[in-house]
């Protein structure tokens, strides 16, 4: 019920704004859309994984099930897969946003470009590979991960073509931007002009970090030394966007998208995160006044997706967690006043997701005779589905901020759908608590752009498979430095 509530609020606020489209600023042309250069994109990829797929054909055999054709058409042939967390949370996430951005640059609208990672991903599921049953968990995490993942990377493509200052770093614009720089070239005069578009919003950070951390899993402790590489960025494509004026509209087109990721390394591992969230539609008002005595804001209510990808082994810390944030209730709010402004932020989200269990090992030693979940036994990690809630809030008096943030989930393991269901004697049930918060504070506007930060992270997983339980905690102090733009 209170999802059909929101829906219903929603839904008449997006019909009401529409009466104040007209204080907005116009949006800017898009550029031509090439339905055919789509297309053969799309099957350039698909046919540089089947390549792929039957080069390393020693390592796919092992997952054939030869299921018959009239057995591909049925809910039966639909199961979980075996592979390893990297290629199925990161590697198929990067699948989906190449599908979803060769749709985007080719000029393809958002949801165009959603309809064709939809229909790559089930040519690929369903002929490509054939001689296997369908992966459920590729057919809901390579689409939906690729649609926050992919519309991020394409519009920070175009923020490095059609801003005026970063337009002029060639490399920037053939490595980060290199999908939009490849179909502009391909254009040539008839790319779209830049003449008259506004600029698009944003904020950028890239930096290096230094931490410290203790980490407790059970009754095991043990600390180490973190070397972190930074980015995050956020992206706004709503013409006036905090620039004066009072107006307000909605929007369908993912307007809002932001990504952060952070490579890390230590004597005892490596780790790796990814985060990308992208508002598809909602609602934007702004009260924006050019005397910054009167109080002036700005709010956003919008449907979000997003994705989040964690892989840290670091010692006797092994945290694998894989999410795709179902659409959800996204809301933004700011705040100025003279030298102060506050940005607050809010996600509910239904997911779907993969995490290590943290007892499997246990649970295995105690339990010899019994043949549990396949994904367990080979990769020591389960399917599932919760809910999840994420805050965040970040103060500003001039060239200082302190912001902090919370996210709360809780996960529960999927049964009945194993690669091997039909030799499973116990089907374990898996379930996750986790929480995690981050504050931090940054000085930004030094010279050259240069901005200095210190962080404290802390997180919390509470794990059970069966009658196992298992703890483990992980505390961080870390000191960066980096640039913004």
């Amino acid at each position: 019920m209170f999802v059909v509530r929101a829906t219903l609020v929603l839904s008449l606020l997006l019909v009401g704004s529409l009466a104040h489209a007209g204080d907005a600023k116009p949006e800017p042309p898009e550029p031509k859309t090439h339905y055919l250069r789509a297309a053969v994109f799309e099957a350039l990829v698909l046919a540089g994984g089947t390549a792929w797929y039957w080069i390393d054909r020693e390592r796919q055999v092992a997952d054939w099930d030869f299921p018959s054709w009239s057995e591909r058409l049925t809910l039966d042939v639909m199961r979980y897969d075996n592979n390893p967390f990297h290629v199925n949370f990161a590697w198929h996430a990067g699948n989906g946003s190449g599908f979803h951005v060769i749709g985007r640059v080719n000029g393809l609208s958002l949801w165009e470009s959603v309809g064709a990672g939809v229909f790559t991903s089930l040519v690929w599921e369903y002929a490509l590979e054939y001689r296997e049953k369908v992966s459920v968990n590729d057919l809901i995490f390579t689409t939906g991960a690729g649609i926050p993942l992919g519309e991020f990377i394409h519009v920070m493509g175009r923020y490095f073509h059609e801003d005026e200052r970063a337009s002029q770093w060639t490399a920037a614009r053939w490595t980060a931007g290199f999908p939009m720089a490849l179909a502009r070239a391909m254009d040539g005069d008839a790319a779209p002009s830049l003449e008259g578009r506004e600029p698009i919003w944003h904020r950028m950070h890239l930096g290096y970090q230094l931490g410290a951390s203790l980490a407790e899993v059970g009754d095991e402790n043990a600390d180490h030394t973190l070397h972190s590489v930074h980015i995050d960025g956020r992206f706004v494509r709503l013409p006036g966007y905090l620039e004066t004026g009072v107006w307000s509209r909605g929007f369908s087109t993912a307007e809002f998208t932001r990504a952060t990721l952070d490579a890390s390394g230590a004597s005892g591992g490596s780790g790796v995160k990814i985060f990308a969230d992208a508002t598809l539609l909602g609602w934007y008002s702004q009260q924006m006044h050019q005397n910054s005595e009167f109080l002036s804001n700005a709010a956003m209510l919008g449907v979000s997706m997003a994705y989040r990808y964690r892989r840290e082994q670091i010692r006797n810390w092994d945290d694998r967690v894989g999410v795709l944030h179902l659409p959800g209730l996204a809301a933004d709010a700011h705040l100025s006043w003279r030298d102060f402004s506050l940005d607050a932020s809010a996600r509910v989200h239904a997911d779907f997701a993969g995490i290590n269990a943290l007892s499997n090992d246990d649970w295995n030693a105690a339990h010899p005779d019994e043949k549990g979940k396949a994904i367990l036994r080979k990769m020591g990690y389960y399917y599932g589905y919760g809910g999840s809630v994420a805050l965040a809030a970040e103060l500003r008096y001039r060239s200082l901020f302190l912001g902090g943030s919370l996210w709360a989930a809780r996960y529960s393991s999927d049964e009945g759908l194993d690669r091997t269901q039909e030799e499973v004697t116990l089907d374990q049930k898996s379930s996750d608590h986790l929480l995690e918060t981050e504050v931090h504070v940054r000085l930004e506007n030094l010279p050259h752009d240069i901005y200095l930060e210190t962080r404290l992270d802390l997180r919390r997983r509470d794990a059970e498979l069966e009658e196992f339980s298992t703890s483990a905690t992980l505390r961080r102090v870390s000191v960066g430095a980096g640039v913004h733009f």
